[in-house]
């Protein structure tokens, strides 16, 4: 969007009229969308070199401890995240261009944020499956589960 403003601009001399509002409204939804789908398959910052040595045991109950850490902080989020859309919803605050309500952007991050929940619920289910040695519902068998 902004790329094509500052196109339409160069062509037109006429940009986009508050492409930057819309812009920074949208990718913080988009942001918010990936949570869940970065939770269900594991695409979160990892450090490696402190796990690599570790044991399959010890791996599975670092995967459980991190899904209830993002199962704490995806409830917190939302919890939040709920009485900042109360607030702007009340104390009505708007972009300064296109008079966008801020508290818009909140529906769509509070679905996403109950399905970070879910997601994490999901994979400590998994990791717990994981630690106790039965196969996994969601994910293909890992190497060792397969042989």
């Amino acid at each position: 969007m902004t790329a094509a403003s500052a196109v339409s601009n160069l062509l037109f001399a006429r940009p986009f009229a508050a492409d930057h509002e819309l812009t920074k409204h949208i990718i913080a939804i988009v942001i918010f969308m990936f949570l869940p789908y970065c939770q269900l398959v594991g695409a979160n910052v990892t450090v490696d070199i402190f796990t690599e040595g570790m044991g399959e045991r010890t791996k599975a109950a670092m995967e459980v401890f991190a899904s209830l850490f993002a199962l704490a902080f995806a409830a917190l989020l939302l919890v939040q995240m709920w009485k900042g859309m109360g607030s702007y919803m009340r104390y009505v605050e708007v972009t300064p261009v296109l008079k966008l309500p801020l508290w818009t952007a909140f529906p769509p991050i509070l679905v996403s944020l109950g399905f970070l929940l879910l997601a994490a619920l999901i994979t400590a289910a998994e990791g717990v499956r994981h630690l106790l040695g039965r196969p996994a519902w969601l994910t293909a068998p890992r190497a060792e589960e397969a042989a």
